[in-house]
Protein backbone atom coordinates (compact mmCIF):
# COMPACT_ATOMS: atom_id res chain seq x y z
CA UNK A 1 0.00 0.00 0.00
CA UNK A 2 1.72 3.33 -1.04
CA UNK A 3 0.78 6.46 0.54
CA UNK A 4 -0.49 8.84 -1.97
CA UNK A 5 -0.05 12.32 -1.92
CA UNK A 6 -2.69 13.73 0.30
CA UNK A 7 -2.54 11.07 2.77
CA UNK A 8 -1.09 11.48 6.19
CA UNK A 9 -0.18 8.75 8.38
CA UNK A 10 -0.77 9.68 12.40
CA UNK A 11 0.15 7.37 14.75
CA UNK A 12 -1.18 7.73 18.67
CA UNK A 13 -0.79 4.81 21.28
CA UNK A 14 -3.64 4.10 24.18
CA UNK A 15 -4.83 1.38 26.61
CA UNK A 16 -8.21 1.28 27.61
CA UNK A 17 -8.54 4.05 30.39
CA UNK A 18 -7.03 6.58 27.96
CA UNK A 19 -9.50 5.51 25.00
CA UNK A 20 -12.29 8.66 26.33
CA UNK A 21 -9.07 11.16 26.01
CA UNK A 22 -8.16 10.27 22.73
CA UNK A 23 -11.13 10.65 21.67
CA UNK A 24 -11.02 14.26 22.04
CA UNK A 25 -7.54 14.00 20.67
CA UNK A 26 -8.86 12.34 17.34
CA UNK A 27 -11.66 15.21 17.24
CA UNK A 28 -9.99 18.13 17.59
CA UNK A 29 -7.65 16.92 14.85
CA UNK A 30 -10.30 15.96 12.49
CA UNK A 31 -12.12 19.44 12.89
CA UNK A 32 -8.87 21.36 12.19
CA UNK A 33 -7.43 18.48 8.89
CA UNK A 34 -7.26 20.44 5.63
CA UNK A 35 -10.11 19.27 4.00
CA UNK A 36 -8.15 17.82 0.36
CA UNK A 37 -6.39 15.63 2.76
CA UNK A 38 -7.05 11.76 3.56
CA UNK A 39 -6.08 10.62 7.16
CA UNK A 40 -4.37 7.23 8.17
CA UNK A 41 -4.91 6.68 11.97
CA UNK A 42 -3.27 3.95 14.14
CA UNK A 43 -3.61 3.27 17.29
CA UNK A 44 -0.90 0.95 18.99
CA UNK A 45 -3.01 -1.08 21.11
CA UNK A 46 -2.63 -1.82 24.43
CA UNK A 47 -5.89 -3.92 25.19
CA UNK A 48 -8.31 -1.16 24.44
CA UNK A 49 -12.30 -3.03 24.50
CA UNK A 50 -14.27 -3.85 21.42
CA UNK A 51 -16.58 -1.09 22.69
CA UNK A 52 -14.18 1.28 23.24
CA UNK A 53 -12.89 1.09 19.42
CA UNK A 54 -16.39 1.21 18.33
CA UNK A 55 -16.75 4.50 19.85
CA UNK A 56 -13.11 5.38 18.26
CA UNK A 57 -14.57 4.36 15.26
CA UNK A 58 -17.72 6.53 15.35
CA UNK A 59 -15.52 9.24 16.65
CA UNK A 60 -13.75 8.91 13.34
CA UNK A 61 -16.36 8.54 11.29
CA UNK A 62 -18.24 11.50 12.35
CA UNK A 63 -15.88 13.68 11.69
CA UNK A 64 -14.58 12.97 8.74
CA UNK A 65 -15.44 10.43 5.51
CA UNK A 66 -11.80 10.59 4.72
CA UNK A 67 -9.94 9.27 7.85
CA UNK A 68 -9.55 5.53 8.74
CA UNK A 69 -8.89 4.26 12.18
CA UNK A 70 -7.16 0.91 12.35
CA UNK A 71 -5.00 -0.59 15.00
CA UNK A 72 -1.57 -1.87 15.87
CA UNK A 73 -0.11 -4.22 17.97
CA UNK A 74 3.39 -4.36 19.93
CA UNK A 75 5.02 -7.67 21.54
CA UNK A 76 4.27 -6.04 24.82
CA UNK A 77 6.97 -8.16 26.80
CA UNK A 78 10.09 -6.56 25.46
CA UNK A 79 8.74 -3.56 27.53
CA UNK A 80 7.45 -4.84 30.32
CA UNK A 81 10.61 -4.54 32.30
CA UNK A 82 10.89 -0.63 32.11
CA UNK A 83 10.30 2.11 34.64
CA UNK A 84 6.53 3.00 34.63
CA UNK A 85 4.70 5.75 36.96
CA UNK A 86 1.47 7.31 37.80
CA UNK A 87 0.84 8.72 34.58
CA UNK A 88 3.37 7.15 32.05
CA UNK A 89 2.24 3.23 31.30
CA UNK A 90 4.05 0.53 29.71
CA UNK A 91 1.97 1.70 26.45
CA UNK A 92 4.22 4.98 26.23
CA UNK A 93 7.49 2.64 25.15
CA UNK A 94 5.18 0.70 22.37
CA UNK A 95 5.94 4.01 20.22
CA UNK A 96 9.77 3.00 20.01
CA UNK A 97 8.43 -0.07 17.89
CA UNK A 98 5.96 2.18 15.13
CA UNK A 99 9.10 2.96 12.15
CA UNK A 100 9.02 -1.02 12.19
CA UNK A 101 5.87 -1.66 12.37
CA UNK A 102 4.82 0.87 9.80
CA UNK A 103 7.67 -0.53 7.25
CA UNK A 104 5.25 -2.37 5.18
CA UNK A 105 3.02 0.38 4.37
CA UNK A 106 5.98 2.11 2.68
CA UNK A 107 5.25 5.41 4.21
CA UNK A 108 8.19 8.05 4.29
CA UNK A 109 7.22 9.88 6.89
CA UNK A 110 4.93 9.37 10.01
CA UNK A 111 3.35 11.68 12.80
CA UNK A 112 3.51 10.41 16.17
CA UNK A 113 1.33 12.32 18.85
CA UNK A 114 -0.07 11.32 22.32
CA UNK A 115 -3.33 11.00 23.23
CA UNK A 116 -3.19 13.75 25.52
CA UNK A 117 -3.33 16.21 23.39
CA UNK A 118 -5.98 18.85 21.89
CA UNK A 119 -5.33 19.71 18.13
CA UNK A 120 -6.16 23.39 17.33
CA UNK A 121 -4.30 23.96 13.86
CA UNK A 122 -3.99 21.54 10.40
CA UNK A 123 -1.49 19.09 10.98
CA UNK A 124 -0.84 18.97 7.67
CA UNK A 125 1.62 21.80 8.26
CA UNK A 126 3.42 19.85 10.60
CA UNK A 127 3.52 17.07 8.94
CA UNK A 128 4.95 18.70 5.83
CA UNK A 129 8.13 19.69 7.60
CA UNK A 130 10.93 19.46 6.29
CA UNK A 131 13.81 17.43 8.41
CA UNK A 132 16.63 18.83 7.19
CA UNK A 133 18.53 15.00 7.01
CA UNK A 134 17.78 14.29 10.56
CA UNK A 135 15.68 11.03 11.33
CA UNK A 136 12.84 12.95 13.52
CA UNK A 137 11.39 16.54 13.92
CA UNK A 138 10.35 17.21 17.69
CA UNK A 139 9.77 20.50 19.98
CA UNK A 140 12.26 21.40 22.80
CA UNK A 141 11.67 19.98 26.25
CA UNK A 142 11.82 23.24 28.80
CA UNK A 143 12.63 21.47 31.92
CA UNK A 144 15.08 19.09 30.46
CA UNK A 145 17.24 21.30 28.22
CA UNK A 146 20.05 20.46 29.66
CA UNK A 147 19.09 16.76 30.28
CA UNK A 148 21.74 14.67 27.80
CA UNK A 149 24.52 14.96 30.74
CA UNK A 150 22.24 13.08 32.91
CA UNK A 151 21.62 10.52 30.39
CA UNK A 152 25.78 10.35 30.22
CA UNK A 153 25.86 11.59 26.70
CA UNK A 154 28.21 14.26 25.86
CA UNK A 155 26.79 16.83 23.86
CA UNK A 156 25.44 20.46 23.78
CA UNK A 157 21.95 19.26 22.13
CA UNK A 158 19.15 19.82 23.45
CA UNK A 159 16.30 17.56 24.65
CA UNK A 160 13.65 17.30 22.83
CA UNK A 161 9.95 16.13 23.94
CA UNK A 162 8.70 12.64 22.12
CA UNK A 163 5.04 13.85 22.45
CA UNK A 164 5.00 14.83 19.26
CA UNK A 165 7.32 13.64 16.51
CA UNK A 166 7.46 13.80 12.65
CA UNK A 167 9.12 10.22 12.02
CA UNK A 168 11.46 9.57 8.98
CA UNK A 169 10.51 6.41 8.59
CA UNK A 170 13.03 4.67 6.18
CA UNK A 171 16.26 6.94 8.37
CA UNK A 172 14.83 5.31 11.67
CA UNK A 173 14.76 1.87 10.44
CA UNK A 174 17.90 2.23 8.78
CA UNK A 175 20.09 3.72 11.47
CA UNK A 176 18.50 0.63 14.06
CA UNK A 177 16.88 3.23 16.44
CA UNK A 178 14.59 0.95 17.63
CA UNK A 179 17.07 -1.84 18.56
CA UNK A 180 19.86 0.97 20.03
CA UNK A 181 16.68 2.70 22.19
CA UNK A 182 15.74 -0.78 23.75
CA UNK A 183 19.69 -1.37 24.60
CA UNK A 184 19.82 1.66 26.17
CA UNK A 185 17.12 0.99 28.33
CA UNK A 186 18.18 -2.53 29.20
CA UNK A 187 21.77 -1.49 30.07
CA UNK A 188 21.46 2.13 31.54
CA UNK A 189 17.56 1.82 33.60
CA UNK A 190 19.64 3.36 36.23
CA UNK A 191 19.79 6.94 34.51
CA UNK A 192 16.09 6.76 32.92
CA UNK A 193 13.66 8.89 34.95
CA UNK A 194 11.60 9.90 31.84
CA UNK A 195 11.34 6.91 30.40
CA UNK A 196 11.27 5.76 26.72
CA UNK A 197 11.70 9.68 26.32
CA UNK A 198 14.86 9.80 27.76
CA UNK A 199 16.35 6.60 25.90
CA UNK A 200 14.71 8.28 22.33
CA UNK A 201 17.20 11.09 23.54
CA UNK A 202 20.12 9.26 24.23
CA UNK A 203 20.24 7.65 21.05
CA UNK A 204 18.83 10.41 18.67
CA UNK A 205 20.69 13.67 20.19
CA UNK A 206 22.16 15.46 17.33
CA UNK A 207 19.54 13.97 15.00
CA UNK A 208 16.20 15.74 15.30
CA UNK A 209 15.26 18.39 13.94
CA UNK A 210 13.60 21.40 15.72
CA UNK A 211 10.15 22.03 15.26
CA UNK A 212 8.46 25.44 16.63
CA UNK A 213 7.17 24.81 20.30
CA UNK A 214 3.86 25.71 18.86
CA UNK A 215 3.34 22.55 17.85
CA UNK A 216 3.88 20.43 21.01
CA UNK A 217 2.81 23.58 23.69
CA UNK A 218 3.93 21.25 27.13
CA UNK A 219 2.01 22.30 30.49
CA UNK A 220 5.57 23.83 31.60
CA UNK A 221 5.65 25.70 28.50
CA UNK A 222 2.29 26.84 28.55
CA UNK A 223 2.57 27.70 32.74
CA UNK A 224 6.40 29.33 32.18
CA UNK A 225 7.94 26.85 34.12
CA UNK A 226 11.36 26.89 33.06
CA UNK A 227 13.37 30.16 31.30
CA UNK A 228 14.11 29.86 27.26
CA UNK A 229 17.75 28.33 27.41
CA UNK A 230 18.21 31.30 24.51
CA UNK A 231 16.96 34.59 23.04
CA UNK A 232 15.68 32.84 19.99
CA UNK A 233 14.08 30.52 21.68
CA UNK A 234 12.55 32.62 24.37
CA UNK A 235 10.92 34.24 21.10
CA UNK A 236 9.42 31.40 20.15
CA UNK A 237 7.92 30.23 23.51
CA UNK A 238 5.97 33.34 23.67
CA UNK A 239 4.96 32.67 19.94
CA UNK A 240 3.45 29.40 21.18
CA UNK A 241 1.86 30.37 23.98
CA UNK A 242 0.23 32.88 21.78
CA UNK A 243 -1.09 30.95 18.97
CA UNK A 244 -0.29 27.31 19.99
CA UNK A 245 -1.18 24.58 17.91
CA UNK A 246 -1.15 21.37 19.49
CA UNK A 247 -1.45 21.63 23.25
CA UNK A 248 0.04 18.56 25.25
CA UNK A 249 -1.50 18.21 28.87
CA UNK A 250 2.26 16.85 30.29
CA UNK A 251 2.81 15.52 33.88
CA UNK A 252 0.35 13.67 36.50
CA UNK A 253 -1.65 16.87 36.28
CA UNK A 254 -4.47 16.19 33.41
CA UNK A 255 -7.60 18.17 32.57
CA UNK A 256 -9.34 15.35 33.76
CA UNK A 257 -8.14 15.05 37.19
CA UNK A 258 -5.55 17.36 39.41
CA UNK A 259 -4.95 20.24 36.58
CA UNK A 260 -5.63 23.93 37.72
CA UNK A 261 -5.64 27.04 35.86
CA UNK A 262 -4.48 25.65 32.27
CA UNK A 263 -5.90 28.04 29.62
CA UNK A 264 -7.46 25.36 27.71
CA UNK A 265 -8.63 23.40 30.29
CA UNK A 266 -12.17 24.23 29.93
CA UNK A 267 -12.47 23.85 26.42
CA UNK A 268 -10.79 20.20 26.82
CA UNK A 269 -13.67 19.45 29.46
CA UNK A 270 -16.19 20.61 26.93
CA UNK A 271 -14.76 18.61 24.26
CA UNK A 272 -15.07 15.18 26.74
CA UNK A 273 -18.09 16.00 28.04
CA UNK A 274 -19.52 16.30 24.55
CA UNK A 275 -17.42 12.59 23.49
CA UNK A 276 -19.35 9.29 22.84
CA UNK A 277 -17.69 8.02 25.29
CA UNK A 278 -19.45 10.75 28.35
CA UNK A 279 -22.46 10.21 26.24
CA UNK A 280 -22.88 6.78 26.61
CA UNK A 281 -22.43 7.16 29.86
CA UNK A 282 -24.96 9.84 30.42
CA UNK A 283 -27.26 7.71 28.35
Amino acid sequence: MLSQKNTIPVVTASDENYAPYLSVMLGSLLDHISKEVSLNIYVIDDEISTASKEKLKETVQNKSDKATIQYLTVDGQVYEDFLVSDHITTTAYYRISLPKILKKYNYKKVLYIDADTLILDDVAELYRQNLKQKTIGAVIDPGQTKALERLGIDSKDYYFNSGVMVIDIERWNNRQITEKTIDFLRNHGDRIIYHDQDALNAVLYEDWAPLHPKWNMQSSLIFNRHPAPNPLYRILYKEGNETPAIVHFTGHDKPWNTLEGHPYQEQYMDLLADSIFKKAVKA
